[in-house]
Order: structure tokens, then sequence, then C-alpha cells
């Protein structure tokens, strides 16, 4: 069996085979080769019964003319075929690579140890703009999903998981933030236009067990470059890094009550409908 690790170097061979094509014709001994070596490899990692290699063998490279006589002149039209599915190939394998890729992310996460991380998480402090309330909420029901207790997570906005009556609003904040906590940050617009939020931020770094930045769209990974580069993050709307989160959850709070991965597919989806509506409601 090949290992992913292996289909993505042939599957990127492939790409780089495809920049030595210069000449936009499907007869081009060059494209010829590039052709074969593509049909070949894909029958090596996917089967000739697969999804990959069927849609690859429907891809022509040239215009198909209904008649054809002597006169006809169908090169524009051969040219632009071409190209069409010369670049649905390339993207196609671009693709491939990037889901393997993610399995091997997903694969590394739920087999490997994380080697700072000793000692078990007791609770999980979720630092956010008050404004993104609603969104809070979807990432409790989450929490709760994957087998977290009400006490476990702490969030300021809703009774029962954050400050009670009469209580120090800073004080328990402080109280909450230890090296047991892992922050997961709900970075919105609003968070970054809240001053206590940017505080707590800054807390955190120092007394607490780990950070998790969460992009909330249409904010992209390259709007909180101050903050991903130092740890790990994910957006709030990725299936895949919700699945790598429950794992990481899991294992540090060591939870047997966790449920089949089907089970909290179909939570994770139903969840993610509603974030997703809630965006879109934003923006």
């Amino acid at each position: 069996m090949i290992s992913n690790s292996e289909k993505v170097r042939l599957l990127k061979k492939l790409l780089t085979k495809a920049e030595l094509v210069k000449v936009e014709s499907s007869s081009d001994p060059e494209f010829k080769t590039w052709k074969n070596l593509v049909e070949r490899t894909f029958v090596k990692i996917f089967g000739d019964n697969s999804t990959e290699y069927k849609h690859f063998s429907k891809l022509y490279f040239f215009f198909q003319a209904l008649m054809w006589t002597s006169s006809s002149d169908f090169t524009a039209d051969h040219l632009r075929v071409f190209r069409q599915d010369f670049n649905i190939a390339k993207s196609s394998i671009l693709q491939y690579i990037e889901e393997i890729e993610e399995q091997i992310e997903y694969e590394a996460v739920s087999t490997q140890e994380t080697p700072k991380l000793k000692k078990n998480a007791s609770k999980v402090f979720i630092s956010h703009a008050s404004k993104d309330s609603s969104l809070v909420e979807e990432v409790i029901e989450l929490l709760e999903s994957i087998g977290l207790e009400s006490h476990q997570i702490f969030c300021t906005s809703f009774d029962g998981y954050g400050i009670g009556l009469g209580e120090n609003f800073l004080d328990k904040i402080k109280d909450e933030l230890s090296s047991d906590t892992i922050v997961l940050f709900i970075l919105s617009k609003n968070f970054y236009s809240s001053p206590v939020c940017l505080c707590e931020m800054g807390a955190t770094w120092v007394l607490a067990k780990e950070h998790i930045p969460i992009v909330v769209p249409p904010l992209d990974y390259s709007d909180v470059s101050g903050v991903i580069p130092l740890t790990q993050g994910m957006k709030i709307n990725e299936p895949l890094k919700l699945n790598l989160l429950k794992e990481k959850i899991s294992k540090e709070f060591g939870l047997s009550n966790a449920g089949s991965l089907s089970s909290w597919e179909r939570k994770r989806d139903r969840v993610l409908a509603r974030i997703t509506k809630l965006i879109s409601m934003e923006t």
C-alpha cells in the first residue's frame, strides 16, 4: 500500500512535469508523455476504477466537432479546449494533494503525543467579544458534543459558564486562567475592536496552558498574522479543523465519553450550518 506521503510526492511530480509541456496541443509528444504519466500515476494511487481516474479520462484536450470536412479549421476551438482541460487536470491534481495532506495532518494529531503538554487540561476558556455571543453559543454546543461538562467551560456571556452574581469581573477571569486552561480565541472584527478582549489575549499568553485562535470569516489568516504564527489556528467553519479540535480536546481532558466519529460529525454539521448562517448575516 502506498503511504500518503508517497502519494503526495507522486502527485507533485505530475505538476512539475506539467511545466515541461510548452506546446498547447493534444498531439504534442511532451503532452502525450505527461498524459500517460498521469494515467499511470492515478491507477497506482487511486485505482483504475476510481473517481479520480474516471474524471481525468473524460478530459479530451481537443475540440470534438460534430462534423468534419476537408475545409474545416477548428484550431481556435482545439486551443480553447486544450487550455480548459489542461487547467482542470492540474487543478484536480492540486486538490488531491491538499486533501491527502489534510489527512496526513489529521492522522498526525490523532496518533502523536504533543511533547509540551504533560498535564491534563481542566477547563476551556473562550475569549470573545460580547457581540459574538451567538457564535460562541454554537462553540459551546460543539464542546459539549465532544464531551465537556458546563463546569469545564468558562465563558462570560452565558449564565452557568461565566461570572456569578456579585463576583468581580477581572478577578474571576484571572482566577480562571491557569496552567491547566486551554484558551479559545474567537477572532472576529468585533474581537479586535474590544479593548477587554485584547487585554485578555495578552494575559493568557503567560497564564494559560495553550491557545487556539479560531478565525471568524470574513477575517482570514492574513488578517490575524500577529497571532497565528505563534500557534496553530483554525477557521470556525472548517469541518476538518473542527475534527482536529475534537481530537485535541478529547485527549487533553482524557474524555472517554466523546462518542463515535459519525455521531460527532452529524452534530458538527448541524452546528456548522447555523454558524454559516450567522456569518452570512454579519457580512
